[in-house]
């Protein structure tokens, strides 16, 4: 019976051991990529799904688009990692590679499909933050990433209203080179046209001048251009 006991012990034992070790696999699935470890990640990809996520639910690919490791990136979409799984907090390794600044990674993902799966509003607000903070580094990640550059805030402001509300002739500038227009009206039915005429902005209304100033006052006139020309090209 003492034998049965101690033997009964020792396979509890084993078996806790064996469950503390899978649920740290996640986490050195992790520490592999971020050590650029293939070897070793090949290792823990025997014996967890590529998609396993640590506790804050970062998966391997999280953390290659953190780490900006193209090699990585491809290595493990190619064994079935899925480009649009989501952390802990909502983000994406899309997200993520837009972050950190990470085009190559961005690109990649893109091709693959990969989405943001984050509001709106929340997109709104950290693109009108980058642009607040003139983080051009930023701002081309989430060009690169095909998001909409007229995501909005709270009040329906857009990227374009925080630029001409700074007086910031250089954002502006590569605000519209990336597509976005100053007639987005926010909750006070206001466009980017209007607060730099309102704050007599002479620099500004010189860019806007005249195309969103009397070819396209608009945005109704703007998008019915656009639907009438179908290279979208103005």
């Amino acid at each position: 019976m003492a034998r049965y006991g101690a033997a009964h012990c020792m396979y509890k034992l084993m078996q806790e051991r064996k469950g503390l070790l899978e649920d740290l696999l996640p986490s050195l699935a992790c520490g592999a990529v971020t050590g650029n470890d293939f070897l070793s990640l090949q290792e823990i990809l025997s014996r967890v799904d590529v998609n396993c996520g640590d506790y804050d639910g970062t998966t391997p690919l999280h953390m290659a688009a953190i780490c900006g490791n193209t090699d990585m990136v491809k290595f493990l979409l190619a064994r079935g990692a899925e480009p649009t799984v989501r952390d802990r907090f909502g983000g994406t390794p899309l997200y993520l590679a837009i972050k950190y600044r990470n085009y190559d990674i961005i690109k990649i993902l893109r091709a693959k499909g990969a989405s943001l799966a984050l509001p709106p509003v929340r997109v709104g607000l950290e693109i009108c933050n980058a642009v607040a903070t003139k983080d051009f580094q930023l701002l081309h990640g989430w060009f690169l990433s095909g998001t909409n550059l007229e995501e909005a805030d709270y009040d329906t402001r857009t990227p374009m209203h925080v630029a001409v509300s700074a007086n910031d002739p250089e954002m502006v500038e590569k605000l519209l080179y990336y597509g976005a227009t100053p007639l987005v009206r926010d909750n006070w039915g206001r466009t980017a046209v209007d607060d730099a005429r309102r704050g007599e902005l002479q620099e500004i209304l010189k860019i806007f001048h005249p195309k969103y100033t009397e070819q396209f006052p608009t945005m109704e006139a703007y998008q019915k251009f656009k639907s009438e020309h179908s290279s979208g090209e103005i």
